[in-house]
């Protein structure tokens, strides 16, 4: 346990180096609004990459003589996204303009006309690539605890996330009725160079767990969908999304506990594809997490709960944290009008992974969200800060939007199972407050 650091909190710039380490040759994320850099006053709010624009297919000739025109020293812009093959299946094309910062290549083009966006990194490390906290090492009973075994049969739920530990049956809530599946991580691949756990490996494997603890019958799928440091550009993930459910067809939830904030507060544009199917398939509910900033800032995907794509009814619930004691919501959560609903989400305890993790952020002595703090005890004042190392044996205690959301996505499963009803009614069910959100302040 460590005396807390001093020094600003370079927690976004600390995960952006773990995501510019996994991104492939060549890409490089870099941080926005403009402005954003090491040691700026520009706070940084997403990542986003380097020399790349996200436009409309429909736009593509067009926006390709627009930089041709106002960035002829930059070269012809080449389309390096989606690959050939996919071209048919996504709207959306990424340009590679070498050299010329995203920003001002887009809204050059937005003043041509041209819906165009920075390519936003989507993360399930939150809003500025940071969750609430980082996992602790504990042997306290599971939180929220084991429901009754029939919540939730019948029910199919998606999620994406970074995939199942090597060892997650070891919790018997994943490994019986019925047993959870999905992408299984490689032990070798879940390790660093040292041999300890590499941030962000057990963080699917602790929403599957929470939302089988709320709805142990439901049939839960878990998919490996952020390759990058915990992370992935916007347009992957919406192309990823469409062939996951191509492959496995739509389930009754999608529980997506990741997002990003955009440029301008745009909507993502790689995730429109799938927003529009999404919303053409009534049987399926996106549940999103709000994001871990602390303010008001729409963070996206779960922002479209606020959007016209809802007017179809709930088709996207965003889901903000509750503290630990029930009373108010947690310090690090998002929260406003587009925040639909909360649950809690601080020091949830469920399924994580056995080994040595090294922490990664410095520990904190008050509230980084709030002066003064909204209570005591916020999950940012943390026992352990930078280079600290902590033996897990299976379990750990997290906090974030990100377990709020398998908690809601577990009540919508459970709602369904129990009155027949489908997943857009149990969502409404439980926005509007006619299913009760489980208080755990005395567990």
């Amino acid at each position: 346990m460590s005396t807390p650091d001093v020094s600003p909190d370079d927690r976004f710039w600390r995960q952006l180096d773990v995501v510019n380490a996994a991104l492939p040759p060549g890409q490089r994320a870099v941080a926005g609004p403009r402005g954003a850099s090491r040691g700026s006053a520009v706070r940084p709010e997403y990542a986003h990459l380097a020399d790349h624009v996200l436009v409309r297919a429909d736009d593509e000739s067009r926006s390709r003589a627009l930089i041709q025109q106002n960035f002829a020293d930059a070269g012809p812009a080449a389309v390096v996204w989606p690959p050939e093959r996919h071209r048919e299946r996504v709207r959306t094309r990424r340009l590679h303009v070498p050299g010329r910062d995203a920003h001002g290549v887009a809204e050059t083009l937005q003043a041509g006309g041209v819906d165009a966006s920075p390519v936003h990194l989507v993360s399930v490390a939150g809003v500025n690539l940071c969750p609430g906290d980082e996992p602790v090492p504990t042997a306290a009973p599971l939180r929220p605890p084991l429901g009754d075994r029939a919540r939730g049969a019948g029910v199919t739920v998606t999620v994406i996330d970074t995939g199942l530990v090597h060892d997650y049956l070891d919790h018997p809530w994943l490994a019986s009725g019925p047993q959870v599946g999905g992408d299984v991580t490689a032990l070798l691949d879940e390790v660093d160079a040292d041999g300890g756990i590499k941030p962000y490996v057990g963080h699917g494997t602790f929403i599957a767990g929470v939302l089988r603890c709320v709805a142990p019958a439901a049939d839960v799928r878990v998919h490996d969908g952020f390759p990058y440091g915990g992370a992935i550009m916007e347009d992957e993930l919406g192309l990823l999304l469409l062939q996951i459910l191509d492959e496995h067809g739509w389930p009754d939830i999608i529980s997506l506990s990741a997002g990003t904030r955009t440029q301008d507060a745009l909507t993502l544009a790689g995730l429109s594809d799938f927003v529009d199917e999404l919303a053409a398939h009534p049987g399926t509910v996106l549940v999103a997490a709000a994001g871990n900033d602390g303010g008001t800032g729409k963070f996206w995907p779960a922002a479209f709960a606020d959007e016209p794509v809802n007017a179809q009814g709930d088709v996207v619930v965003s889901v903000g944290a509750l503290r630990e004691d029930g009373t108010g919501r947690a310090c690090f959560s998002n929260h406003g009008s587009w925040v639909k609903t909360f649950a809690p989400g601080e020091r949830l305890v469920n399924a994580f992974t056995s080994g040595t993790y090294a922490y990664h952020y410095p520990a904190a002595g008050s509230c980084r969200h709030s002066s003064p703090a909204l209570y005591a005890g916020c999950t940012c004042v943390a026992p352990f800060s930078s280079g600290d190392k902590e033996k897990f044996t299976g379990l750990s205690a997290w906090s974030g939007t990100s377990f709020a959301t398998p908690v809601i996505a577990g009540l919508i499963a459970a709602r369904m199972s129990e009155t027949g009803v489908g997943s857009r009614q149990a969502a409404l069910d439980v926005v509007e407050g006619r299913v009760p959100v489980p208080d755990l302040s005395g567990s």
